[in-house]
């Protein structure tokens, strides 16, 4: 599953330990749970002693931070991969969902365990702490990406990148809880999803939107603001 994230031509010992490592965590994540497997249970499982897994991966934590990484690598490509130069809105709206779903369906459970941690800043699986800052960027530049259009207005296109990526993220935890054949219902949300960003975007670009878009502006600015803390 993750022999892409190796480089090209023939890889360092290390390396290849290092992969073989991160292969049989998940494999054990996927299996037996993430709460329930130990880096011993690690270690015992790759063949290597402790510490020598702990040389590559100093928590469970870390392993699953390796695993984020490789799934915004996989989604930057794939999406790439698929997207034609002359794509509309539309279709790169459509691209960027169905590639991520395409590359989740296989660790919905795994993903399912973590999914509990992601929200809170605090801990180090979330997506919104500080370990995932970098993967965390990446992906927020992928779907604003997606509104460089001179139809968008400049000043729109952070925001309505951002307002995607959490619609993307209700998306994904609707997805790992779907229990309808083949996640049919998710795909039918995404479908609803696709429609309605790419409706909606050249009518708040209109000029006449003007005080609507102020507005959007306006309240992401209050949302960017620090809080304060209170005794």
């Amino acid at each position: 599953m993750f022999k892409s994230q190796l480089k090209t031509g023939k890889a360092s010992k290390g390396e290849e330990t290092r992969q073989h490592v991160l292969d049989t965590a998940l494999a054990l994540f996927r299996r037996r749970g993430f709460a329930r497997t130990t880096m011993r249970d690690i270690a015992d499982a790759a063949g290597l002693s402790l510490g020598a897994a702990y040389h590559y991966f100093p928590s469970k934590e870390a392993l699953v931070m390796a695993y984020y990484e490789w799934m915004q690598a996989e989604h930057e490509g794939l999406a790439e991969a698929r997207r034609s130069p002359d794509a509309d809105l539309k279709s790169r709206i459509a691209i960027l969902f169905a590639t991520k779903l395409e590359l989740l369906r296989r660790d919905r459970k795994l993903l399912g365990a973590l999914f509990g941690n992601l929200g809170d800043p605090t801990h180090p699986l979330s997506i919104f702490g500080r370990e995932a800052s970098d993967i965390r960027e990446r992906s927020l530049a992928q779907f604003t990406a997606v509104f460089a259009d001179p139809a968008v207005p400049e000043e729109l296109r952070t925001v309505l990148g951002r307002l995607l990526w959490i619609t993307h993220l209700g998306v994904f935890l609707f997805f790992i809880h779907d229990a309808s054949p083949k996640q049919a219902r998710t795909f039918a949300l995404v479908d609803a999803v696709v429609d309605l960003a790419a409706s909606a975007v050249p009518l708040i670009s209109h000029p006449f939107a003007g005080p609507v878009r102020r507005r959007i502006l306006d309240l992401m600015s209050y949302l960017d603001r620090p809080r304060e803390v209170t005794a």
